[in-house]
């Protein structure tokens, strides 16, 4: 993990007032490695099912100078603010048929991020059935497996383990993978042959990076900094 990317985070939720850092730090290496190594272009149709943490997206977007003015941006990724987002839904659970919608009217690769939380859904379940019995091939789905959503745990309010059965049964490519492992990340997603529906779960850690958010995200899912928290923030996330 880049720890100046976490500083860059932590300075950039302060300065604009946002919540869901906890979110953000979870998926921020992962992002980082899939746009920097350009395992996802602005050429693939790229559809937001976490849209908040969008911390996360912007300074990786920014960083490779996709997007501009993030300070302007809302606390959540909107289609009509970033000009090659797809979609990126509010309401959690859309964003896997949308693009299972999109799949059918192009050959283009499309990309869905999700949260874990987001495979407890029934529209997401019945995309994952829908995108398997009709194989569509271009579609690259990505999960923040963190095991933790706004309430608790995810594996104690409604675990989402069996759905990777589920995946299997339906003939996705699938594959778990350490979402801060650069080097295993860059194997298996050179390895992908892309000749069936794929999904990777990044296994992560809620406010990654941060100790004091990873020991309670829950408390920190969605309170903002003050100037004290930042700079213990910044000091803690340096060991």
């Amino acid at each position: 993990m880049n720890r100046d990317l976490i500083k860059q985070l932590l300075c950039y939720s302060y300065k604009n007032g946002l919540s869901h850092i906890p979110s953000a730090l979870s998926m921020l290496s992962y992002i980082d490695i899939l746009f920097t190594d350009k395992f996802i272009t602005l050429d693939d149709i790229i559809c937001i099912g976490k849209p908040f943490g969008a911390q996360a997206y912007y300074l990786v977007w920014e960083r490779l100078k996709l997007i501009a003015n993030i300070e302007k941006l809302s606390s959540g990724v909107k289609h009509d603010e970033v000009p090659f987002v797809a979609f990126s839904e509010e309401t959690m659970g859309n964003a896997l048929g949308v693009a299972s919608g999109i799949a059918l009217t192009t050959t283009k690769n499309v990309w869905v991020n999700i949260s874990d939380a987001s495979l407890q859904m029934g529209n997401t379940l019945e995309a994952i059935g829908f995108i398997g019995h009709h194989q569509l091939k271009n579609i690259f789905l990505t999960v923040d497996y963190n095991n933790s959503q706004v309430t608790g745990k995810t594996s104690e309010i409604l675990d989402v383990g069996p759905v990777t059965q589920l995946l299997i049964n339906y003939s996705w490519d699938f594959h778990f993978v350490d979402g801060y492992d650069h080097k295993q990340i860059i194997t298996v997603m050179n390895k992908l042959k892309r000749c069936r529906p794929t999904a990777v779960f990044f296994k992560t850690i809620k406010g990654f990076g941060v100790p004091e958010m990873e020991l309670n995200p829950k408390k920190w899912h969605y309170r903002k900094l003050n100037e004290k928290d930042l700079a213990l923030f910044l000091k803690s996330s340096e060991v």
